[in-house]
Parts: structure tokens; C-alpha cells; sequence
């Protein structure tokens, strides 16, 4: 818990300056929507309990929508909300102001003696768990300022204002807190982990407010005498978290299927090597998967040199290639001998269909294996709408050939010029941050692979090329990659392919003797071990 709450209002000592602006930012946001709440408890203090309570609801449920749709345009300006996670927010906060209502009406007919009990055991986490697992943190805490400002209108008349209030502190503290904890999951076990915080949280935080309600009507500490112990109440209120923790993560696949949204969990499920895709890569093409790791590793550290997600981008990058699978033996990284080529055999145009065709067969793929339609957009965007400027270039040479023995009078045929389109990608270029990292991973980690021995300058210059002509061409301009970042981007690149290309020292050779010696000592090592056994 207090490491969740460190990640929102501190973080890392080590952040970007884009990942401490926004950080600045949510803890704007934050303390924006705390002052709310506090004013608007105060305002909850000010009405008199029989001062027209309808009209006051129904004009607490407007201000509330006012004031939670202009968070939302605050909150929300840099980044964009598809329709499916804003679904899943809207049917996350009704169903949990469903369950407030049914716990509330439950409590009160079973439980009458002691209604202010209730706050121990009201759903305050479950959509606000929901969201940040599956959107992220931000979404989460709007979330949980909707439930709470919505779930005060849904207590009965004979529950005051001043409790009313002590609801909205302990709605917003255990849903900010659910937000921050379950923003960033590694493992699913971790959301049963949050379950016993949050329970704990909230028992401590009714039982503080008790406290401070009893003396200040002069009666000092909560009496022992109640229906139910402390420890009872403690008990109560940690195991109803942590069910709640065991539906939330018993419906998380089926959540992330029907709304097509991944958590930060299943991206690194898809990172596991023993994914059917990534197991057959390694089997048939072997070149191809040494290729994707390469990749994925540039596409990791340049997503943490510019604050973009970094699992995303390495899993991605992982997956870019699986296309190949099909015609593995077409690609020039599992050709060990280039003078046996099978593009020999066929035509530059028959060439680059095959070469071309592995964005599309990789799609394919992907579709068929149910990945995240981000993976499914990289692997359409990787090659942008390039070249294969090698089989393109043999074209042209065919071509001018062709032509001159033409002119010659060698041949009756005038032959047609290039299609430049046949060799050409379809695209579309890069449509995201990570996307634009892994094109240029791509591209950087092939280009160096053709540099013999190279040297910190060679590499330098081939990754300031490849970029140069990337950005004159327009591949980036709809990736949302500043100059900044993509400055960034090439350092990061430069110190990964450095470390990936040093050199070793070269081991001198063992002199006859030696050899002799090792050898002897080999040998009387085994006879001693066989005297052993036999004994």
C-alpha cells in the first residue's frame, strides 16, 4: 500500500522528464479531486436532514455529473478513451452502485442496531479494481470518485448527513488506493494481495472516524459493548476484500475477451517463450527468433528511454515477424549459404511477393491466435509502406537490360518499365509509440547485422541514416514520436547494440605441453573415478 501510494504521489528517482510531467499531473489530479470531495462534504454538513431530500439528491446527482465530466476533459486531454474500455468504466460504476444498494438495504434489515457498521463492508474497490487492471491507474481513480460521489445519494433518510459524509472519505480512500495497487499488476495473486490491504485500510479508517465522532459528542471511545468485537469486525471486513479480490480476478479473462482490452498481466503472458507462436518460430526459423529478440530488446530500452510501455513495446517487437513462419527458408537471416538461394530460381517480382507477403501471413496469424490487436497493428505497421529496394533494384537492372538489347535490335519486345507498387509494403506507417519503436528496432537491428566487425562509429552512423531517411520519407509522422524522443531513441539504440556487439578477448592457445599435461590429468581422473565405482 505504501509502495502504491509512492508510485502516484513520488515514483521512481530516476523517471524521464515525460514520466515527471505526468506524474505531475496526476498528483494535480488528484488533489483536485480530493478538494472536491472535501467541499463537498462540507456542503453535505451544511443541509439540514429533513431540508427537501429529494430535490437535494436529485441536485447532487447533476452538480456530481457536472463536475466528474469536467474532471474527466482535465483528466483525460492527452489520451484517448475507444468505446469499449468506456463501456466497461460505465458498466463497472453502475454495478457497483447496484451492489452499495443491495449491501445498504441488506444491512439495515438484518443489522438495524448498528447501521453505521455498514461502511466496514461496502464494495468500495470492485470497479475501481476492474478499470485500472484493465484501462489503467488514471481511468481507475475517476472511477472511484464516481462511485463515490454517486453512492452518497443511495443511503436511506435515517442515515445522516454526517455519516453520509464518512462514507465519501472512505469511499475515496479505499478507491484510490485499489486504483494505485492494481495500476500496474505483475501477477494475478497480487489482486488477492490487495483484497487484505484494502480491508485493513478501511476497518482502520471506520474505526479512526468512530473514534473521532465519540469525542466529539463527549462520550469518549467507542464502547466494547457492541453486537459484534472489533475483532470480529476486523475479520468481517478483510475477508469481504478479499472476495471481492476472487471475483475480480476470476473475471478478468472474461472481461479482457468480451471488451478486448489486456492487462498488464496478459501482456506478460505473451512474453512467455512457450507460446505456440513463438515456440514453432523458434523451431522452424531459428534465425527469425534470434532476429526478434534482438528486436524486442532494442524496442525495451528505447520504450524506457521516452516513458512509452515498455512491455507492450518488447512483446510487440517479439512478435513482429511471426509472419515468416511460412516461408522461412525465403528470408535472407535462415539462408546460411546466399549462393544457394532460392530467390535464384524466381523473379524479382516473385521475390518480393513472398518477402512482402509475410506482413499479411503475420496478421493472419495473429488473428488466428487471439493476440491483442495492438501486436496485430505492429505487425501491419513495421514495414510502413518501404521497399524491398533489393529485389526492386534487381527489377530495374532486369529492366534496363531488357531494354538495351531492345534498342540493339536484339530482341522484338520492348519490355515494360517497373511497377514500383509491387514492391512496395502496404502499410499503413506506424499509428502508435510503439509501433514507431519497433519499425525502427527492425530496421536498426537488420542493418547492423550486414556491418562486418563494426566499429562505435559504424554503428552510429547506420542507426543516424536509417533514421534520416525514415523521417524524410514521413514513416514517423503519425507515430506521435517527438524529435526528442526519437533523439532519445537513437542513443538508446546505440548503447544497446554496443553492448549486443562486443568484442571478446582472443583466449591464447594451449602450448603441446600443456595440452599433454591436461590430457594426462583428464586421463588419470577417470581411472581414479573407475577404481571408485568398482569398488
Amino acid at each position: 500500500m505504501i509502495h502504491a501510494l509512492k508510485k502516484i504521489f513520488k515514483g521512481d528517482n530516476d523517471a524521464t522528464p515525460e514520466q515527471k510531467a505526468e506524474r505531475r499531473s496526476n498528483k494535480h489530479l488528484l488533489m483536485l479531486s480530493a478538494g472536491g470531495v472535501a467541499a463537498l462534504c462540507a456542503l453535505v454538513y451544511s443541509v439540514p436532514d429533513n431540508a427537501l431530500l429529494g430535490m437535494y439528491r436529485m441536485a447532487w446527482v447533476v452538480l456530481c455529473s457536472c463536475a466528474l465530466y469536467a474532471f474527466y476533459i482535465y483528466a483525460r486531454r492527452h489520451d484517448k478513451l475507444n468505446f469499449r474500455p468506456a463501456l466497461l468504466c460505465v458498466l463497472a460504476i453502475l454495478a457497483q452502485l447496484f451492489l452499495t444498494h443491495l449491501t445498504i438495504s441488506g444491512w439495515c434489515r438484518w443489522y438495524p442496531e448498528a447501521p453505521q457498521q455498514v461502511l466496514l463492508v461496502l464494495p468500495y474497490c470492485l470497479a475501481p479494481a476492474m478499470t485500472a487492471a484493465l484501462v489503467n491507474r488514471s481511468v481507475g481513480v475517476f472511477v472511484a470518485l464516481s462511485c463515490t460521489l454517486f453512492g452518497a445519494v443511495l443511503f436511506p433518510v435515517n442515515f445522516t448527513l454526517a455519516f453520509v459524509a464518512d462514507y465519501l472519505v472512505v469511499s475515496l480512500l479505499a478507491g484510490v488506493l485499489t486504483a494505485g495497487i492494481c495500476g500496474h499488476l505483475q501477477k494475478r495473486q497480487q489482486l488477492l494481495y490487495a483484497g487484505f490491504k484494502i480491508g485493513a485500510v478501511v476497518f482502520i479508517s471506520v474505526l479512526l472516524l468512530l473514534c473521532l465522532h465519540s469525542l466529539g459528542s463527549g462520550m469518549g471511545l467507542p464502547d466494547n459493548e457492541e453486537p459484534v468485537s472489533w475483532f470480529v469486525k476486523a475479520l468481517m471486513s478483510i475477508g469481504v476484500y478479499f472476495l471481492l479480490g476472487v471475483i475480480v480476478n476470476g473475471m478478468m479473462p472474461m472481461l479482457e475477451s468480451i471488451f478486448r482490452v489486456s492487462t498488464h498481466i496478459t501482456w506478460l503472458e505473451w512474453a512467455d517463450m512457450n507460446h505456440p507462436l513463438i515456440r514453432k518460430l523458434q523451431m522452424t526459423a531459428p534465425s527469425t527468433f534470434h532476429h526478434c529478440l534482438c528486436v524486442q530488446r532494442l524496442a525495451e530500452s528505447a520504450a524506457e528511454a521516452i516513458g512509452a510501455d515498455v512491455t507492450r513495446a518488447g512483446v510487440c517487437g517479439l512478435y513482429h515477424d511471426i509472419g515468416k513462419l511460412n516461408n522461412p527458408q525465403y528470408f535472407s537471416e535462415n539462408i546460411v549459404d546466399q549462393s544457394l538461394s532460392p530467390h535464384a530460381e524466381l523473379t524479382p517480382e516473385g521475390s518480393a511477393r513472398i518477402i512482402l507477403g509475410h506482413v499479411a501471413d503475420g496478421v493472419e496469424l495473429a488473428l488466428q491466435n487471439r493476440l491483442n490487436p495492438q501486436i496485430v497493428d505492429v505487425i501491419r505497421e513495421h514495414h510502413g509502406v518501404t521497399t524491398a529496394y533489393f529485389f526492386y533494384r534487381k527489377a530495374q537492372d532486369t529492366y534496363e537490360a531488357e531494354r538495351s538489347r531492345f534498342e540493339e535490335g536484339l530482341t522484338d519486345t520492348c519490355p515494360d518499365e517497373v511497377d514500383k507498387s509491387i514492391f512496395t509494403y502496404m502499410g499503413p506507417i506506424p499509428q502508435s509509440r510503439e509501433s514507431g519503436i519497433v519499425s525502427m528496432a527492425d530496421a536498426v537491428e537488420s542493418a547492423t547485422r550486414s556491418l562486418q566487425h563494426p566499429t562505435e562509429a559504424d554503428i552510429r552512423n547506420m542507426i543516424d541514416g536509417i533514421f534520416k531517411g525514415r523521417i524524410l520519407d514521413g514513416h514517423l509522422q503519425d507515430s506521435g514520436l517527438t524529435l526528442g524522443e526519437i533523439a532519445k531513441m537513437k542513443e538508446s539504440f546505440f548503447q544497446t547494440l554496443r553492448t549486443m556487439n562486443h568484442n571478446r578477448i582472443a583466449y591464447p592457445k594451449p602450448k603441446e605441453k600443456d595440452a599433454a599435461d591436461l590430457v594426462a590429468q583428464k586421463r588419470q581422473a577417470s581411472d581414479v573415478a573407475e577404481k571408485k565405482e568398482n569398488a
